[in-house]
């Protein structure tokens, strides 16, 4: 296990980003990062590419924490304002995830809630230390007309009567002014192949608050399925999304690995899984076990796809224009559980060339 990732460029300030992108880091990485800020960096780039990779708070926490005179003024301030504001985002979202809960107790609605604020305390430790955007849940298909209605009854806007948005095929976004929330009944479009089991994962959960037995929080197993898949379908372009697997595992709570393998095996996604394990322990120093991490770097092509992801992330909010289209494909096809999974990505591959 290494202490501070090898870096996939020459960008000290990228390197910095890896070092604060750690809710503990080791005494070797808080090392490096005094370090590195004695050089020459660009500290524009270190802001923008802190908000690209959604790591605003933690930066903050660490770079704060570094003697006096090593870090400009104007970018401790910055970083300031937006880890106050954010912190205030993330208790907003709490407390309507906490409203929203009641509504579906109500209503006898059984609901799955994964990311936000939930990840921000079960693997951040801290509400204020996790950029939160929005709300995620998972229903099950079947109540998507009975949600859509109680969410409207309390004041939410989908995002479907927008003619400024686009339909997705797996979720739908509601909005009110203190909050949305992203009500999935699938991860991921179908050519992906996951699997979403919702009365498996609801079954496996545990009650986010005792008043409201119907609304769940995953698994600590399934959340690492579910936190892998969203990082692959977006390509890791962000170090937060590692992050989030990182920070899960160093919790401790995993005690069976082989769990974790039967959850992905479930999810139909266990390369995916090993990729986002790979990626956390690799580039973050996740404590993942040695036997698990040798076993990740035997497995055929995992390697070679997180050394990809690592040469993308360099890239940070140009990525999408710099992924060509054949590392694309050879992505999505390392990616792929068995040879009959590889079909449907190359049709919509091919459907959706130019």
């Amino acid at each position: 296990m290494i202490d501070c990732p090898p870096v996939s460029t020459t960008a000290l300030e990228d390197e910095l980003l890896f070092c604060c992108a750690q809710v503990a880091p080791s005494d070797a990485t808080r090392a490096r990062m005094s370090e590195l800020v004695t050089e020459r960096l660009d500290w524009e780039v270190v802001l923008d590419r802190c908000w690209w990779h959604r790591i605003r708070p933690l930066t903050y926490r660490h770079l704060r924490e570094l003697p006096d005179g090593r870090i400009p003024d104007h970018v401790l301030s910055e970083l300031s304002g937006h880890a106050t504001e954010l912190a205030i985002r993330g208790q907003r979202l709490a407390a309507v995830l906490e409203e929203v809960a009641r509504y579906f107790q109500q209503a006898g609605v059984r609901v799955l809630v994964f990311k936000g604020p939930t990840l921000c305390r079960d693997a951040y430790g801290d509400l204020a230390l996790r950029e939160c955007g929005d709300l995620d849940l998972i229903i099950d298909r079947t109540d998507f007309e009975q949600v859509s209605e109680l969410l409207t009854t309390e004041g939410f806007t989908s995002w479907w009567e927008r003619r400024d948005k686009n339909r997705q095929v797996f979720a739908c976004e509601f909005e009110r002014a203190d909050g949305t929330l992203d009500v999935h009944w699938d991860l991921a479009p179908s050519w992906f192949n996951y699997r979403v089991d919702f009365d498996r994962l609801w079954k496996s959960g545990t009650p986010l608050e005792a008043a409201c037995p119907l609304v769940r929080k995953l698994s600590i197993e399934d959340s690492l399925a579910v936190l892998s898949i969203h990082g692959a379908k977006h390509w890791w372009e962000r170090i937060r999304w590692i992050c989030d697997v990182a920070e899960l595992i160093n919790r401790g709570e995993i005690i069976d690995w082989n769990r974790v393998d039967e959850a992905a095996r479930q999810a139909n996604c266990r390369r995916t899984v090993a990729l986002g394990t790979w990626l956390a322990g690799k580039l973050l120093s996740a404590k993942v076990p040695v036997a698990v991490m040798e076993r990740l770097d035997g497995t055929p092509g995992i390697s070679g796809l997180g050394r990809q992801v690592s040469e993308w992330l360099r890239y940070a909010e140009r990525g999408a224009e710099r992924r060509r289209v054949g590392e694309r494909f050879r992505f999505r096809m390392g990616l792929c559980e068995q040879p009959r999974d590889r079909l449907a990505q190359i049709l919509r591959y091919l459907i959706s060339r130019p």
